[in-house]
């Protein structure tokens, strides 16, 4: 078996990763334990962590999308993005045909998970984005079922993410240790 090159991110990349990983994991684990405000009664203490961490999150991603944006020799921010590009939905459909095949020495770029990234931030997004705003203005109270109604997906991206990521490093595709290393870029 041949390994394969990963594409190299750098240490902003890695701890943006890290921290909106951890946000993440941090909001969904509160959700099944808080206790969300309802008519005459306040939300837990769960409930308060969880609209803290939530405030956190979302900085974390805006961030996040703002280093994809600017950074330099990683992956491009159009790769995150390819529905609406012909020729970049090719080049995915044509990754995610090779997910199985053998390794290739120097495939570092992988616009199948480049695209599969992109699904996750933009749910991570939307749960932010309805949660702080369903929460803390008044007439987007609606948002909150947005909320809800998109948990599922986060945790299906996340339980996907962590998966798939085991599979690559038990196919030799060393992508775990290259995320963990925040000491060097």
């Amino acid at each position: 078996m041949t390994e394969a090159t990963p594409m190299r991110r750098s240490r902003t990349t890695r701890i943006l990763h890290w921290l909106a990983g951890l946000a993440i994991l941090s909001q969904l684990t509160l959700s099944l334990i808080m206790r969300s405000p309802g008519p005459n009664r306040p939300g837990d203490s769960w409930f308060e962590l969880h609209e803290k961490v939530g405030i956190a999150a979302t900085a974390i991603l805006v961030a996040f999308w703002l280093w994809s944006m600017v950074r330099s020799g990683e992956t491009r921010f159009v790769a995150f993005f390819p529905w609406f590009s012909p020729s970049q939905l090719r080049r995915v459909v044509e990754d995610g045909r090779r997910l199985f095949a053998p390794l290739h020495e120097g495939r570092s770029e992988r616009p199948f998970a480049s695209a599969v990234h992109g699904l996750g931030l933009i749910v991570a997004t939307v749960m932010a984005a309805s949660g702080l705003l369903g929460y803390f203005v008044p007439s987007a109270r609606s948002l909150l079922g947005v909320h809800e109604a998109v948990a599922p997906l986060m945790w299906a991206y996340l339980v996907g993410h962590v998966g798939i990521s085991v599979v690559h490093e038990l196919r030799g595709e060393r992508v775990i240790g290259p995320m963990l290393r925040l000491n060097r870029d």
